[in-house]
């Protein structure tokens, strides 16, 4: 999260928000605070800005970062259980002090279980279209939806959305621990009114037009950018930062997996507009 007077990032992976807090920085001054973590209460009255991306595009993204050998999801489903990660990283990441002790065991155990030869397998080359696609069945299957942690495992989104979804509504709105209590949130009907009645961003930076969007934010949020600004912005657009190297989305989906994505993340495709890659 970028923390400036007048502006505040919240960057979901993936989406190009080290660029962008790189140019916030230069623009409107400010300092980074954390990654990818929430908004918290005394800073929601400011102007918040989000980022997303085609969903389809995402996911290669995020596989290919992994296939790299990066990413906190790579690290997460081809490891086995870990107590340490359990009493620190996932309460951060839920939001809590502390896990109960039926989500240590069920986090526990559902750890012990995971096929993590399965999808380390699935990362074996950013090239193969066939390890995309075993992936990607592995990401969107709900019985593998505690292997990525998070505490998407935990939340009602993950019984019929992605980890796209879960993190949008985890980051842009203020459902806060309702986003693991709320049995609404098991419904598309939940999301869609969670997103709509409980947004905390007042402007999102799609990625395919980061610097449009970008510029267009900060007009709302009153912040001036000199032409020479935006000339540079413009211009520095082909030098994004954590960028993965892979083909265009298109090579690696199949019929099955473009509809997969098209079900689990249809919020964001319908929020955004965004269409298949084929």
């Amino acid at each position: 999260m970028f923390v400036s007077e007048r502006v505040v990032f919240v960057e979901l992976h993936k989406t190009g928000g080290t660029h962008i807090g790189q140019w916030l920085q230069r623009l409107v001054g400010g300092a980074q605070m954390g990654k990818h973590n929430r908004v918290p209460p005394w800073l929601r009255e400011r102007f918040i800005m989000g980022s997303v991306r085609n969903p389809w595009d995402w996911y290669v993204s995020l596989w290919a970062y992994g296939c790299a050998g990066s990413g906190s999801v790579r690290s997460q489903v081809t490891r086995r259980a870990s107590i340490d990660y359990c009493r620190n990283q996932l309460p951060a990441e839920m939001g809590k002090q502390r896990l109960r002790l039926t989500e240590w065991v069920s986090q526990l155990i559902a750890d012990a279980r995971k096929p993590a030869s399965t999808w380390r397998a699935s990362y074996r080359s950013a090239d193969d279209p066939g390890a995309f696609r075993d992936w990607l069945h592995l990401m969107l299957d709900s019985r593998r939806r505690f292997d990525m942690g998070e505490g998407y495992g935990f939340s009602p989104v993950s019984c019929c959305a992605g980890l796209l979804t879960y993190r949008y509504l985890k980051l842009f709105t203020s459902l806060d621990q309702e986003l693991y209590r709320d049995p609404e949130l098991a419904t598309v009907t939940g999301m869609r009114d969670a997103m709509q009645s409980r947004s905390l961003v007042s402007h999102i930076i799609r990625n395919e037009f980061l610097e449009d969007d970008l510029l267009a934010g900060l007009n709302k949020a009153g912040v001036p950018v000199s032409p020479e600004a935006e000339s540079d912005l413009r211009r520095a657009s082909t030098m994004r930062t954590n960028s993965s190297r892979r083909r265009d989305a298109a090579y690696y989906y199949d019929t099955e997996c473009v509809e997969l994505v098209a079900e689990k993340e249809s919020l964001v495709i319908e929020k955004h507009g965004y269409s298949s890659p084929l």
